[in-house]
């Protein structure tokens, strides 16, 4: 029996434990990735960058979070109730016959009013550019198979992807997983306007 936190998982134990593998494309992440510029969060978003381009190195990840993450996911509302909502620092507990994990998920889009019921967006892990430990990766993937079994009774005809993205100071990585397939998007740069 495996048993460990979220946080010390690597996405190399991921893989081997659940049977997962990496593909270089993946239609659904080329398709969530193609989305139009936009342009009405331009203004915004600029000022966000700014700030980024002259705080980033100084920040710990709390700073990172309150002063960029949080301001950028408040420019869309990620809440429609009865049909999803936003829930942070939401504890999960993953239990098979072979592993038992836990751990705080940072942010997710999920159904439920109170309590995470189908999830199927992760913000997870962020980290600060300076002294940024373990997998980010890892953490987010093990939060997605932990999805993936609890949402063993698809909501929808999209119900068998998760979405996610994880972020090391300015870059941000946007992840798929799909049955016992994921794919990772290239580095975007958050203080490059065209990403």
């Amino acid at each position: 029996m495996i048993k460990k936190p979220f946080e010390q998982w690597l996405y190399e134990d991921v893989q081997k434990v659940f049977g997962i593998k990496r593909i270089r494309n993946h239609p659904v992440l080329a398709e969530w990735l193609s989305v139009p510029d936009a342009l009405p969060l331009e203004k915004p978003l600029l000022k966000l960058q700014n700030l980024i381009e002259m705080r980033i190195e100084a920040w710990n990840e709390d700073e990172l979070k309150l002063n960029f993450i949080a301001p950028l996911l408040n420019e869309i509302d990620y809440n429609f109730l009865p049909h999803y909502a936003v829930f942070s620092q939401r504890y999960f507990s993953l239990q098979t016959d072979t592993v038992e994990a836990n751990g705080r998920v940072e942010w997710l889009v999920s159904t439920g009013e109170q309590t995470p019921q189908k999830p199927f967006f992760f913000l997870h892990e962020y980290k600060a550019e300076k002294n940024s430990g373990n997998d980010p990766l890892g953490q987010l993937l093990i939060a997605m198979i932990n999805a993936q079994i609890m949402n063993e009774t698809p909501f929808s005809e999209t119900s068998s992807f998760l979405y996610g993205c994880y972020n090391i100071g300015r870059i941000w990585f946007f992840v798929v997983l799909a049955d016992k397939e994921y794919a990772v998007s290239r580095a975007y740069d958050a203080t490059q306007t065209d990403d």
